[in-house]
C-alpha cells in the first residue's frame, strides 16, 4: 500500500518511548512506530471514536481514541518532547481529527461516538478520590475524638474536599454521545469577517 495519506500527526504520548506516525488514508488508519506498522484499522472496521481530556504535563489534551476490533490507535493535541515540557500539536490533530470524520461520514450511522474518560479511566480517578476522601475523613475523625484537636482536624478538610470532588466527577456513567457532523462543522468554518 503506497498511496499518500490524507492527514497524519506525529504524536508522542512519553518522552521516554519514541515518537510515533499516525496515518489516515482513504481506506484505513495506521501506527507507525521507527518505520515498522504497529496497528492498522480498515475504516470499514472502525466500531468507535471517543474524545477526552487528559493531563499533559502540568496542562490538558484532547485525545482522540480509534478503536476497531484490532485494537485501538490513539492521537492527541499536545506532543511530550521531554519529562516535563509538551509541545501544542493542536493544528495538526485538528487536521487529522477532521479528516477523519470526514472519512467515516457514510458509516455515522453504525460508529459510536463518545466523549468523556472511559469506565477503566473513571474507576481509577474515582477510585483515588474515594480513598482520598476517606484518609481525610479518618485523619480528622481521629484527631476530634483521640486528640481533641479541632484545628489540626480542619487541615484534613481540603483534602476530604478535594477526594469528594474527584470522586464525584469520575463516578461511572453512561458515555456521552456527540454529533461528528457538528465537529466537523464546527472545524472547518470559515470565520465571520463582519
Amino acid at each position: 500500500m503506497t498511496d499518500a495519506p490524507l492527514a497524519q500527526i506525529t504524536d508522542q504520548r512519553n518522552a521516554l518511548r519514541p515518537a510515533r506516525q499516525i496515518m489516515l488514508y482513504a481506506d484505513r488508519i495506521e501506527w507507525v512506530e521507527e518505520g515498522r506498522l504497529e496497528r492498522r484499522i480498515a475504516l470499514d472496521a472502525v466500531n468507535g471514536v471517543r474524545l477526552s481530556v487528559e493531563m499533559a504535563g502540568a496542562q490538558s489534551q484532547v485525545v482522540c481514541r480509534v478503536s476497531g476490533p484490532s485494537g485501538e490507535i490513539l492521537f492527541g493535541s499536545r506532543r511530550a518532547v521531554s519529562l516535563s515540557d509538551w509541545q501544542d500539536n493542536a493544528l495538526e490533530f485538528q487536521s487529522l481529527l477532521v479528516a477523519l470524520h470526514e472519512a467515516l461520514r457514510p458509516r455515522f450511522g453504525t460508529v459510536r461516538f463518545t466523549e468523556g474518560q472511559t469506565l477503566g479511566s473513571r474507576l481509577i480517578l474515582g477510585g483515588v478520590g474515594v480513598v482520598m476522601a476517606s484518609m481525610a475523613i479518618s485523619y480528622m475523625g481521629w484527631m476530634m475524638l483521640n486528640e481533641q484537636s479541632a484545628m489540626l482536624a480542619l487541615a484534613g478538610l481540603p483534602f476530604a474536599a478535594l477526594g469528594g470532588y474527584l470522586a464525584f466527577a469520575f463516578r461511572p456513567g453512561r458515555p456521552v454521545p456527540y454529533d461528528p457532523e457538528a465537529l466537523i462543522t464546527r472545524f472547518t468554518a470559515k470565520p465571520d469577517a463582519g
